[in-house]
């Protein structure tokens, strides 16, 4: 792939215009890439990667209300609602009052939720691991640095992350 010029104006001929030199088209192809490859290797532990990252919120961030889950993991409230259903029917996840008004909830591992989460902590690491490895230790950081700098103040929800 070719460097692309970042300094001249956009032409309108189809000659000035390359797909493969896209911000849109690279950063969707790479995220493709990645997602498709975590999605196999999580598949393994039966696990999806929106499992994945409920348990990752609650477990390693401490997360425990289910808007916030939702909300840290960039889903509507519904689809995150479904999740900790499907969840909680594998036996991974409890929901429980909390004190207060009576309507606060807060989700947590079981036992089976903790020993899965173990496993799939060590398949994801390695998957992060085997692209920013490509990097170096200084490129990285200025990658995922200019990923958040293109990232903020962008709030939309998807059902898919």
């Amino acid at each position: 792939m070719s460097e692309p010029d970042l300094t001249s104006e956009p032409e309108n001929s189809a000659a000035s215009y390359s797909l493969h030199d896209r911000l849109g088209f690279r950063v969707s192809r790479l995220a493709a890439i990645m997602r498709a490859s975590l999605d196999k290797e999580l598949s393994q532990l039966g696990l999806t990667r929106l499992e994945w990252c409920v348990l990752a919120s609650i477990a390693l961030e401490g997360i425990t209300a289910p808007s916030e889950i939702a909300e840290n993991i960039g889903i509507t409230r519904p689809t995150a609602s479904r999740t900790f259903k499907q969840m909680r029917a594998k036996g991974w996840l409890l929901q429980n009052l909390t004190d207060g008004d009576g309507r606060a909830r807060a989700i947590t591992l079981t036992d089976a939720g903790q020993d899965l989460l173990a496993l799939a902590r060590v398949l994801v690491d390695a998957h992060q691991a085997r692209f920013l490895g490509k990097l170096d230790r200084q490129a990285a950081a200025h990658f995922l640095s200019s990923l958040d700098t293109l990232l903020e103040g962008v709030h939309d929800r998807f059902d898919d992350p």
